[in-house]
């Protein structure tokens, strides 16, 4: 009997063993269908509100082509997409910032709103394309099976302290299972191009007011500058440069003038 009591036991252990095996299997594969109902109900909202309605993130992939190709065009003319008046330098035609055609007078100051004149040719540059780029959002959306409405748009370029602000304004609103609205589309990209152009701005006053600027001064307050310059028959052309981005501006003076025959080609 004793031999049958144990056996008894051992049958009920292992009834005992596979029921808590089953619950546990059961208590498993419920935890696994509620994260499943997680991914497939809660995911989607989450993808939806971070990637799919993120249009600023679209609008600056579809845009930084055009801007990466506006700026070395601005930044090795003078700030100018169509230079004038210039001076040839390696073929290339530089903005003069200052200019006189007379001899032993100061220059004139071509453009006092330097800054604000950049902003407006890159905005004017990159408008066409910003279009291009609203429209394939609201393409995109559309076909993602939201509803889009948009008002009219307008391009603003920002430079600022080590840094580019691009924003393109316009009411955009998606609708889908709830609405969200945007009053504007805008992201920012690093830039040294305003610190650039105001030095520009610092040297074409000395220029105007002095005839001439000295560059030693600016590279001591600022150690990642550089600042290059070429005096050529009546001609000054200056190259800023950070040394650390490499990103550059170049532009042209001519200011106390001497009459021909009296200086020749020298580097200051």
């Amino acid at each position: 009997m004793s031999w049958m009591r144990k056996r008894y036991k051992e049958i009920n252990a292992l009834s005992i063993m596979e029921k808590r095996g089953q619950v546990a299997f059961f208590v498993i594969l419920a935890v696994v269908i509620v994260g499943i109902f997680a991914l497939l109900v809660v995911y989607p909202r989450v993808r939806v509100s971070v990637s799919e309605a993120n249009p600023s993130q679209y609008l600056r992939d579809c845009l930084e082509p055009s801007i990466d190709e506006v700026l070395p065009q601005l930044s090795m003319h003078g700030g100018y997409l169509q230079p004038a008046p210039f001076v040839l330098f390696e073929g290339e035609r530089i903005q003069y910032l200052c200019y006189t055609a007379e001899n032993y007078k100061p220059c004139i100051v071509q453009q006092p709103l330097l800054v604000n004149h950049v902003q407006t040719e890159i905005q004017n540059y990159i408008e066409p394309r910003a279009r291009e780029c609203m429209q394939n959002i609201v393409d995109i959306y559309e076909q993602k099976g939201y509803q889009v409405s948009k008002g009219n748009a307008e391009v603003n370029v920002t430079l600022g302290l080590k840094k580019m602000d691009v924003e393109f304004i316009t009411p955009l609103t998606l609708t889908k299972e709830g609405s969200q609205t945007f009053r504007r589309v805008s992201f920012t990209r690093a830039s040294e191009l305003y610190d650039l152009l105001m030095i520009a701005t610092s040297i074409v006053d000395f220029s105007s007011t002095l005839g001439d600027s000295e560059t030693l001064s600016y590279v001591q307050f600022y150690p990642d500058l550089k600042i290059e310059k070429l005096k050529k028959e009546g001609d000054t052309i200056y190259t800023v440069t950070n040394v650390v981005t490499k990103e550059q501006f170049r532009f042209a003076t001519r200011s106390l003038v001497w009459p021909a025959g009296y200086g020749g080609a020298t580097n200051a």
